[in-house]
């Protein structure tokens, strides 16, 4: 059974790319007319989400849609094991935290993917975005407004604290119903339960998030629609841009920015030395190698130039599928995908008529830790306690971070040599 996920329109300034548009004055303008190709990452990413309202609003687990494939767009994603535990963790989440404002005596609201209006904050007309879930949690004399996200990427944690999108949805919910309820705090949350269990949470008071949008936000989003209407009289220049890894991240000109470019060949020249290797120039060249100190400073840019160059390639290929020629560049057959039957029914008749015995002709695998826990863990926790001492659980593999990373350091002891250097003047000879 497939559900298609609905299909919303983007504000031209929205939360999502907060970033961009906050960070870069003239990165909207820039990316009028520019391709939207959606990854398989992010398409990905919808399919959890909508997993995740499944279960929200219909007071579900995950457990209940294995097996369910979810379209998005041109591709489909089956809902597995893995993605249904970590859905699960989000879901869990966010019950967890409505029992507890229940638990503190509030009156709780949970709205599940609520759009909400930015308009009054960017003056785009009609501007709207989907924050995955805002919890309003009510006592007699206050309530408070926390915005839930779910990130279902592995790569880079997403801090909740400054977050500018979770901002940016917690004024829009102010706005919406902050004629209904006095509140005076903001929490916002989110959710990357491919990277860690425990979500990030930042608690601000209302009138700092006010401020906030007064001073930063709003002056931001009135500078990049001044762009946006001047772009065709006025051309940029390499001065309204401001490269970054946050704000070029998910930019669609990212690929075609002479300013990122120009920022890549500066931060590679800073701390690399070109050398003439010419034949008549081939004399001993006194070269030291890169120490930790220059490793450091280039690792800072790693993930914006990475991500230039990923954007390039991906560029080149959709200029290429378009037809457009790239010099020094084609298009090539990939590598074949797996076989596959073209009718399982058909394959299964005919399997049988051959007389194959069942356990020749299917496979059979146990149930799955999370699909246990789902049979067992309420109905029969003394059970489960049983079944659960056989689960186990890899730790994660170490994986470099940058150094303001939440996440406590590992402590590797430097591997100590234990033999000796021989020195010059020994010439080994007592080992003959």
């Amino acid at each position: 059974m497939s559900t298609q996920t609905e299909e919303r329109a983007h504000a031209l300034l929205s939360p999502s790319s907060a970033y961009t548009w906050i960070s870069c004055k003239a990165s909207t303008a820039a990316q009028l007319g520019q391709p939207d190709d959606s990854s398989e990452y992010a398409d990905e990413g919808t399919a959890a989400h909508e997993l995740a309202k499944w279960c929200l609003e219909g007071g579900t687990d995950t457990t209940a849609y294995i097996g369910r494939i979810i379209p998005v767009g041109e591709r489909e994603f089956e809902v597995d094991d893995e993605m249904a535990g970590f859905v699960q963790t989000y879901v869990d989440g966010v019950r967890d935290r409505v029992a507890a404002y229940e638990l503190a005596g509030a009156t709780v609201e949970m709205l599940v993917e609520q759009r909400l209006s930015i308009e009054h904050i960017t003056g785009e007309k009609g501007a709207k975005g989907t924050s995955d879930c805002v919890l309003i949690a009510s006592w007699p004399t206050r309530a408070e407004i926390c915005v839930i996200d779910l990130k279902y990427g592995r790569g880079v944690a997403v801090l909740a604290e400054g977050n500018y999108q979770g901002m940016l949805y917690a004024g829009g919910a102010v706005e919406e119903h902050g004629a209904f309820h006095d509140f005076d705090t903001v929490v916002i949350v989110i959710h990357q339960p491919r990277l860690s269990e425990t979500p990030s949470e930042w608690s601000q008071p209302i009138d700092s998030l006010l401020g906030w949008l007064d001073t930063v936000a709003k002056p931001a989003a009135e500078t990049a629609m001044l762009y946006v209407d001047s772009v065709e009289l006025a051309p940029l220049a390499l001065a309204d841009f401001n490269p970054g890894e946050k704000q070029c991240k998910f930019c669609k000109a990212k690929a075609v920015c002479p300013a990122l470019m120009a920022h890549v060949e500066t931060t590679l020249a800073a701390d690399f030395t070109s050398f003439d290797i010419s034949p008549e120039h081939r004399a001993p060249l006194k070269i030291e190698l890169l120490d930790n100190d220059a490793l450091g400073r280039v690792y800072e840019s790693l993930d914006l130039i990475d991500g230039w160059m990923k954007a390039v390639r991906g560029r080149i290929e959709v200029e290429l599928l378009a037809g457009n020629a790239v010099p020094g560049t084609k298009l090539v057959a990939g590598r074949r995908g797996a076989r596959k039957w073209s009718s399982t029914d058909e394959a299964e008749a005919l399997l049988k008529s051959m007389r194959l015995k069942q356990d020749e002709m299917y496979t059979f695998k146990v149930i799955s830790p999370t699909q246990a826990e789902k049979l067992l863990a309420k109905e029969s926790p003394r059970r489960w306690k049983k079944v659960e001492s056989l689960v186990t659980q890899a730790d994660g593999k170490p994986s470099v971070a940058p150094e303001h990373d939440k996440r406590p350091a590992l402590v590797i002891e430097p591997v100590v040599d234990e033999f000796e250097a021989v020195t010059t003047e020994d010439d080994g000879g007592d080992l003959v």
